[in-house]
């Protein structure tokens, strides 16, 4: 199940929808772990069984394989000349991290153009 919230950036905080925490059967959960990334957070029971982990596995696992999708495709546009600075972008990334991108389809050379214009944007 996905939700959209709008985020009210003048406040402080945020409200998740109890509808989403009775779907997802965390309505009742008194401790959750919330990790946050760079531009995601996932919201876990603390002491999730097992059945809760692997549900959690399969989640994450079918967003990961769109978000490849959709990163290779955005990623061939930009593909063709090396971009000089597409070495920098990528150096917080293992090599066996860059060899899975390459081994589902994102082509590195438009990649690390596309992150070199966002950041330029930024």
């Amino acid at each position: 199940m996905k939700f959209t919230l709008c985020h009210d950036t003048s406040k402080k905080t945020l409200a998740i929808p109890r509808a989403a925490l009775q779907l997802s059967g965390l309505e009742d959960a008194e401790r959750l772990t919330l990790r946050a990334g760079h531009g995601c957070v996932v919201l876990t029971r603390q002491e999730g069984a097992a059945r809760e982990r692997l549900e959690t596995i399969r989640l994450l696992h079918d967003l990961n394989v769109g978000m490849v999708v959709r990163l290779a495709l955005d990623s061939r546009p930009s593909s063709g000349m090396p971009c000089k600075r597409a070495s920098e972008v990528f150096r917080s990334y293992d090599a066996e991290f860059l060899d899975m991108l390459e081994h589902c389809g994102v082509d590195l050379f438009g990649l690390g153009a596309l992150l070199t214009r966002e950041e330029d944007a930024e």
